[in-house]
């Protein structure tokens, strides 16, 4: 997994590209004098909320009321209400994968692809075995699809409070804790792989040069 580390992400999230592509610009811009652009990725909601495997897409997150707990730093430690994120861009490769039965993807998911119930007896290589939440600790993730129609794959977007369990679960995948490598390496191949951090809205309006709180240079 190749480690292709840059000293800062913008994500813009929204419905209306236009709308995107405008604050792109505007940021890119405003940054100008401090960084330049060296990757850009567009990404698009498929299927309301399947990966483009055809595999509904974030089955173990927690819920949107319990993720602050496993996502956020708590309060009282150094960057308390940010986050930290393991981002990797995977590419499929589409021919293999889809000559595949549904049955066999399935075995290779651990989940059934119609309505993402785990299976009973799921290979140890599945996907879901090899990253199992139970055993790495809990994440929150948010993958999206990227790419055209003979050239795509998923961007990870993983959220935790510790880096540890994105990078054991990674070490799982690749076959790094068990010698069992995850089977779904087998059809998508890493292309990009980075941490940041993620500061708290409140301390990102720290920095705003019009903060009234913020301290006098001296």
């Amino acid at each position: 997994m190749p480690a292709t580390q840059h000293d800062a992400l913008i994500w813009l999230s929204g419905s209306a590209y236009d709308v995107l592509f405008d604050m792109a610009r505007t940021v890119v811009r405003d940054l100008a004098s401090l960084a330049k652009l060296v990757e850009e990725t567009s990404s698009w909601p498929y299927q309301h909320d399947r990966d483009l495997t055809g595999f509904i897409d974030g089955s173990e997150n927690p819920t949107l009321l319990d993720a602050p707990g496993y996502a956020l730093l708590p309060e009282g430690v150094p960057g308390a209400g940010g986050s930290i994120l393991l981002l990797q861009k995977w590419k499929h490769n589409v021919t293999a994968w889809e000559a595949l039965t549904v049955e066999q993807q399935e075995q290779i998911m651990g989940r059934t692809k119609r309505d993402s119930t785990e299976l009973e007896n799921k290979p140890a290589s599945s996907h879901v075995a090899r990253t199992d939440q139970d055993v790495f600790g809990n994440i929150f993730r948010r993958n999206m699809p990227y790419g055209v129609v003979d050239n795509h794959g998923t961007v990870f977007v993983g959220f935790s409070a510790d880096q540890k369990p994105l990078a054991h679960m990674l070490d799982s995948m690749a076959g790094l804790v068990n010698g069992t490598r995850d089977a779904l390496t087998r059809y998508t191949q890493p292309l990009t792989g980075s941490y940041y951090f993620v500061p708290s809205v409140e301390s990102l309006r720290l920095l705003r040069p019009d903060n009234p709180t913020k301290p006098a240079a001296l």
